[in-house]
């Protein structure tokens, strides 16, 4: 058994966001993560820097939408809670600032994850969500609506999410698969232009 697989929810939760920090992929206040655990889940704080997690800041939410005074939830509590009541078989749920995938989307681009070998962290689709209010429940209400058909949705103008209905290593691998092949196809842009631009005579 690894060391990995005997932490709690808690620490992997810790752990998950130093990883997802030290990838780019967040910045210190920014994204949020939950794991499923008994009838609520367990997700990030609002307002501590990401990169210095520790397991005893985590948030137990139950699916009533309660928690304990003290340490509020991360901000997109709404969006988890309407996810795992919508889903029983999701179990870890990440959401991401991923700037590059961001760019693409912003620019009109998108993708076609089928294209790529990352298709088997992503799913053979991506969902859009428009641009909503973060931490409404217009936002959480079209988010799980997104994820009924694809795994992972980019939040225009916000983000990125991922469900895993196995651990929440599943959901980042799948975020960061995201962010790779949007990498590519922003270079693929850039250096097709700058071939075009080559080819034209002044």
């Amino acid at each position: 058994m690894s060391e990995v697989s005997v932490l709690s929810a808690r620490e992997l939760l810790a752990l998950v966001m130093r990883l997802a920090y030290s990838r780019g992929l967040i910045n210190i206040k920014g994204g949020n993560a939950s794991i499923r655990e008994g009838n609520g889940f367990w997700i990030t704080p609002s307002q501590i820097p990401k990169n210095m997690l520790r397991p005893e800041d985590m948030v137990y939410v139950g699916l009533d939408g309660e928690w304990k005074k003290g340490i509020k939830p991360s901000m997109e509590y709404r969006m988890h809670l309407m996810i795992y009541r919508e889903f029983r078989d999701v179990n870890a749920i990440i959401h991401t600032h991923n700037p590059y995938t961001l760019a693409l989307y912003e620019s009109g681009l998108s993708l076609d994850p089928t294209k790529y070998i990352e298709a088997y962290s992503i799913g053979e689709c991506i969902a859009v969500v428009p641009k909503l209010p973060a931490g409404s429940e217009e936002l959480a209400k079209s988010v799980a609506d997104a994820i009924r058909k694809c795994r992972v949705a980019v939040l225009l103008g916000h983000g990125a999410v991922a469900i895993s209905k196995d651990d929440i290593f599943s959901a980042l691998d799948a975020l960061e698969a995201l962010e790779d092949i949007s990498k590519v196809e922003l270079f693929k842009v850039l250096l097709s232009s700058r071939k075009c631009l080559k080819n034209i005579n002044i």
